[in-house]
């Protein structure tokens, strides 16, 4: 289908292009598309409606400038060239899930370290002793380990789509 646009003023054609482009931008294919973006230290997230976005999105953060970190309903993501990951997730639920565990997961050596570092700060060289106590108690890192120990993990975590 060719439209014939001759006729139109470019005020008109200024007009059809706006609501051309306000409709791609903001029709939805039914899918989830979670995006995760770094830049230049700024890590953000952004949800974008369909795959023409979605690809935008990862020309302009294609490594130079940053990186985007893609998780979809969508199973048929072939097309999409990314450099950061592209990965199909069952559901939006699953996807939070998932990443509450590995923060859980992450997060407890981490605190453990911390937690281990002050306590221990009288044995170690004045300049390598840490200026700040932890945010976190003994007891919140127990309490950490018991949530992880028994968190539902019904959920299905991301899978690297094929085309990676």
């Amino acid at each position: 289908m060719k439209l014939d646009i001759t006729n139109y003023t470019i005020e008109e054609l200024v007009e059809l292009r706006d609501n051309i482009v306000n409709h791609i931008e903001n029709y939805s294919d039914g899918y989830v598309y979670l995006c995760n973006v770094r830049s230049y230290g700024r890590i953000w997230k952004e949800r974008v409606p369909n795959t023409y976005v979605l690809q935008k999105l990862c020309y302009r953060y294609d490594g130079d400038d940053g990186i985007v970190d893609v998780y979809s309903t969508n199973p048929d993501l072939s097309m999409i060239e990314n450099y950061g990951d592209v990965m199909y997730i069952v559901s939006e639920g699953d996807y939070n899930n998932w990443k509450e565990y590995e923060f859980r997961k992450d997060m407890i050596p981490k605190i453990s370290k911390e937690l281990d570092e002050w306590d221990d700060r009288n044995n170690v060289p004045f300049n390598s002793r840490p200026t700040f106590s932890p945010s976190y108690s003994k007891e919140d890192l127990s309490e950490m380990e018991k949530e992880l120990a028994e968190f539902d993990m019904s959920f299905t975590p991301p899978v690297r789509h094929s085309n990676k």
